[in-house]
């Protein structure tokens, strides 16, 4: 049976499934702007709470969510996921001198409640050197646990 527990399903115990993944397009690559980083390109949302118009994630059901980040970066990279305007974690990642491209990740759990928000967020003098290519994806993640 497909929604049977424990066959490897991402059905909610509730039987509502909100789980999205999105991918950075490489014409937002090295943004030069603090604020929302916005992830253009939508691979999966179930349950539609993730707007690629404006990089968040509103809840619109109630529980225990996963969030991740992975970045690629090229030299200096600074974000953070925000619940509600408020920093939940972060990351600083700079390359070593010789500037090879490395990816950084953080991730975490986050009780929310309907309308919530939820995004990453980028700051720092300048450019940010986060980037995605055609070999190279900057992502970001989130899956309803319970």
């Amino acid at each position: 049976m497909a929604n049977e527990p424990g066959r490897g399903d991402s059905i909610s115990p509730s039987g509502t499934t909100v789980a999205f993944t999105a991918k950075l397009s490489v014409s937002d690559s090295y943004p030069c702007h603090s604020g929302v980083l916005k992830f253009a390109n939508v691979l999966i949302n179930e349950g539609g709470g993730y707007s690629p118009d404006t990089g968040l994630f509103t809840c619109s059901v109630d529980g225990l969510y996963h969030f991740t980040v992975h970045v690629s970066v090229y030299g200096r990279g600074q974000c953070a996921i925000f619940k509600n305007g408020e920093k939940v974690v972060s990351l600083y990642h700079t390359s070593l001198p010789d500037k090879c491209s490395q990816v950084a990740s953080m991730s975490s759990l986050v009780k929310l409640s309907k309308k919530d928000e939820v995004w990453v967020n980028i700051w720092g003098p300048g450019r940010n050197d986060i980037f995605a290519t055609d070999d190279n994806d900057t992502v970001f993640a989130g899956v309803r646990l319970g």
